[in-house]
């Protein structure tokens, strides 16, 4: 589209800020993609500079310029524009297919439409494309680069100061203008919270990282963004006391033994120990098992001895309590050893010496069957 086919309100003039803030925006996508893919050092520096040169080659910046000062300039198009920038992204080691280079198209347009989604006055577009260029020296400084941008700085400077006040407001509504046909969802964005899922952004975010997002457009987004979540995790970590595996560990096992304040409250309504709400400790636990196992064991050695008088002086008394009771046998439940030796007590003289005339050697149970064998036949 030639000069006189434009709108007034539009200029051709603005195809060297298209050029440089999409290529800047493009370096930034590249960048971020050879770390996540873990590119030598080496070889992604490399890709970035070759990438800069090419891109803010003063010659190339220069006819960009005269271009579309001149009479028929004309205005580049999104296909004439997007195999530019594909050229300039392949003229390193990176090769680029169809489908890459189609998100890389969309990541570096929707990035740069949303940044002038929030400007409103020309000279913000200045600000953008030197935030670029400052972001993409940061990459991998190195002089030579540094006085190439700083030329760059300098020749769109000069280019910007001798458009009059018209021409610049032009100049930024072709920047918003050409990007308006734009519609696509970006997940960053989203993510952030900038982006609705109808491909809109929203002009106001309640998120304390909107405003830094906002006052500094133009910079790195993939950086900022990953400081962010580094800071988010930073401050949780710092919250919670959680910053590994051992600690979240630790953590769990402080809640799991920890009393609320509302089974407190609930032992005490119910006139209960708090102490019955906590967990068990498991030394402890096993401590209490094995001394309800040494209990249970003296209460098995109690049943082996009911067991052996069975068939005798149970039989016995079992028969006798059960004429009392009309038919229902009352068990004692303090059948033990002691009631045994109280029994034997209460039996007759002759009884008791025959028991202190028996041999120190002779068994105990031996003496307590024979007392009770003599108890009994009296009974009966």
């Amino acid at each position: 589209m030639t000069s006189s086919d434009l709108p007034p309100q539009f200029s051709a003039k603005a195809n060297v800020f298209i050029i440089v803030n999409l290529g800047c925006e493009m370096l930034y996508v590249i960048d971020q993609r050879l770390k996540a893919q873990k590119i030598a050092a080496d070889k992604s520096k490399q890709v970035l500079h070759d990438v800069t040169s090419v891109l803010l080659e003063p010659k190339f910046i220069e006819s960009l310029i005269v271009g579309s000062s001149s009479e028929g300039g004309q205005l580049l198009a999104e296909e004439h524009c997007k195999f530019m920038l594909k050229d300039i992204a392949t003229c390193s080691l990176m090769r680029l297919d169809e489908v890459s280079m189609d998100k890389l198209w969309n990541l570096m347009t929707m990035i740069y439409k949303w940044q002038l989604f929030h400007t409103k006055y020309q000279y913000q577009l200045m600000d953008i494309t030197f935030r670029h260029l400052a972001s993409i020296a940061q990459l991998y400084p190195e002089e030579k680069y540094a006085l190439l941008i700083d030329y760059t700085k300098n020749t769109l400077l000069d280019f910007w100061n001798s458009c009059t006040d018209d021409e610049q407001n032009r100049i930024y509504a072709t920047n918003i203008w050409w990007l308006d046909g734009f519609s696509i969802k970006i997940s960053l964005l989203i993510r952030l919270g900038f982006q609705a899922m109808d491909g809109t952004f929203f002009a106001q975010v309640d998120e304390t990282y909107f405003n830094d997002f906002r006052d500094c457009i133009g910079e790195n987004i993939y950086t900022k963004s990953a400081e962010i979540a580094q800071t988010r995790r930073q401050e949780l970590a710092a919250t919670t006391g959680v910053s590994n595996s051992a600690n979240c560990v630790n953590q769990l096992a402080d809640m799991l033994n920890y009393l609320p304040a509302t089974a407190a409250a609930t032992a005490a309504v119910a006139g209960t120990d708090a102490e019955d709400f906590k967990p068990l400790n498991f030394q402890d636990f096993q401590k209490q098992f094995e001394k309800n196992l040494q209990q249970c064991n003296i209460l098995f050695e109690d049943l082996d001895v009911n067991v052996v008088h069975k068939s005798g002086a149970a039989n016995s008394s079992t028969s006798l309590e059960s004429d009392a009771a009309g038919g229902f046998v009352h068990l004692n439940a303090t059948y033990n050893r002691q009631s045994l030796e109280g029994m034997a007590a209460a039996a007759t003289p002759d009884t008791q010496l025959a028991a202190n005339n028996s041999s120190d050697n002779q068994p105990t149970s031996n003496v307590i069957n024979r007392q009770l064998l003599d108890l009994y036949s009296k009974l009966n």
